[in-house]
């Protein structure tokens, strides 16, 4: 009798144990069920506040919040170099996801390029803690899906301000950012050049790659792989559904030669979904990280040196 009340129990407490997954599950799959549509998202810009001004040795960096008519929150930093060059070309930078709109101070030297990093979203992810990281997933997953309408409402910001006037706007996603830079891309035309540096496509795969020290069992690992990119909407917002889209406008990817932190066959998803006209690079050694000052060093002089050429290209022509 004792016996079968306590199988009893352990069933229910399995059954509540099993309900209350599938109902968080639910709960995270459900807001990205449907497309998004970031345009509504993007809203209209009701507010823009400087937050903070400070000195750098070529320029000063400037912080700024918007905010849209949707409730969309923006935050940004803008290095304005004190010699700009000729159109003040206009670079908007979306980073690593610690990085944030910090990239625009880790950047050595614009080389007199204007340029504007966003922070995502979904602000800090707590890695280190386990049942933190899946109390904010819901946080996080909102300020993944709303990192393409950010872009949106920060191009309108930027293209409107009247100490900056840019004449050509270029987008540049890196780590990270390479994930959902073509997706705003895409979706505005004032975007002339893509940039897409460190990243990949078939983002569950880079999430089993990730997880291979932490969960031995390849199936249950590719599980929790797909269900993490089910919840960051990647059938919604993984560039290989999106570059296509960029064309005709140029697209150009950057992989590194030694990446430890891409598997090769998400790379060549990436670059098997690119259409004409694109370029696809290579920088020496492992994935850019802000302890590696030799890649990130490589990575601006090859971006801001195009850019310089390209400008230099446009003049020749008129």
């Amino acid at each position: 009798m004792v016996k079968r009340r306590l199988i009893r129990v352990l069933l229910g407490v399995v059954a509540t144990a099993v309900g209350a997954v599938l109902l968080i599950l639910l709960l995270l799959l459900a807001p990205v069920v449907s497309e998004p549509n970031f345009l509504a998202r993007k809203g209209e810009l009701v507010a823009s506040e400087v937050t903070a001004e400070s000195p750098l040795a070529d320029g000063r960096l400037v912080e700024v919040s918007l905010l849209s008519s949707s409730g969309l929150a923006v935050e940004l930093a803008l290095r304005i170099p004190h010699h700009p060059l000729p159109h003040r070309p206009l670079l908007v930078l979306l980073g690593g996801q610690e990085t944030g709109r910090a990239a625009a101070e880790i950047i050595p030297s614009t080389y007199g390029v204007v340029v504007a990093a966003l922070s995502y979203p979904f602000g800090t992810v707590p890695h280190r803690d386990g049942l933190e990281l899946t109390l904010a997933l819901g946080r996080i997953q909102r300020g993944i899906l709303d990192t393409p309408s950010a872009v949106l409402l920060a191009l309108d910001y930027l293209l409107a301000h009247p100490d900056l006037a840019p004449q050509r706007v270029e987008l540049a996603g890196i780590s990270f950012g390479a994930y959902l830079a073509a997706v705003p891309a895409a979706l505005d035309q004032r975007v002339e050049r893509v940039w897409l540096i460190h990243g990949s496509g078939d983002p569950a795969a880079v999430l089993e790659s990730g997880l291979r020290k932490r969960i031995p069992s390849d199936t249950l690992r590719r599980g929790v792989a797909s269900l993490l990119a089910a919840v960051a909407s990647a059938h919604h917002l993984s560039p290989e559904q999106w570059v296509a889209r960029v064309a005709p406008r140029p697209l150009v990817v950057i992989n590194a030669t030694d990446d430890t932190a891409l598997p090769p066959e998400a790379v060549r998803v990436l670059h098997q979904a690119l259409v004409y006209p694109y370029e696809v690079l290579w920088t020496p050694g492992d994935h850019v990280h802000p302890k590696r000052p030799e890649t990130i060093h490589a990575i601006t002089r090859l971006l801001f040196e195009r850019m310089e050429a390209n400008r230099l290209d446009s003049s020749d022509v008129h």
